[in-house]
């Protein structure tokens, strides 16, 4: 089975998402959270503090998990595969590209929106943010 995180990084203010506009599949050209494979014998969190570092060098302290998604032998996209989504609230830091794809601190509003085809993962990218605001006090979306 694969496993893989991803990482949405909010500003504190939680105006503006971190994203990253890959350069290489899936979802090439695409805006997505910064991941990539969980090693062996590694967790999510530690993935993901790897990850987030290697790819944009930041440090994450405290990152939290949200939902880790099993794909279905049945998904032809996503065949076998772990998802963790991951997500920290961090001060806003500039980023360089790097061979992963050009970083952007994005406006809240863009990763918000349903309909939004810049964005990968067929709109779970909106769902993820709204449920994540929804359990952290953020903005209320459900009741």
């Amino acid at each position: 089975m694969k496993k893989y995180v991803v990482i949405f990084l909010f500003t504190k203010d939680c105006k503006k998402v971190l994203m990253v506009k890959r350069k290489k599949p899936p979802y090439q050209n695409c805006w997505n959270g910064i991941g990539g494979k969980i090693e062996e014998n590694e967790t999510e969190i530690q993935a993901t503090i790897r990850e987030c570092y290697e790819e944009t060098g930041i440090k994450l302290e405290n990152p939290k998990l949200f939902i880790t998604y099993i794909y279905p032998e049945t998904n032809k996209m996503n065949k076998g595969t772990n998802l963790s989504v991951l997500y920290d609230l961090i001060e806003e830091v500039p980023i360089k590209g790097n061979e992963e794809g050009v970083y952007e601190w994005k406006d809240i509003s863009f990763a918000l929106d349903f309909e939004n085809r810049e964005l990968a993962g067929f709109a779970n990218i909106s769902q993820f943010v709204k449920e994540i605001f929804d359990i952290e006090g953020i903005k209320k979306f459900y009741e």
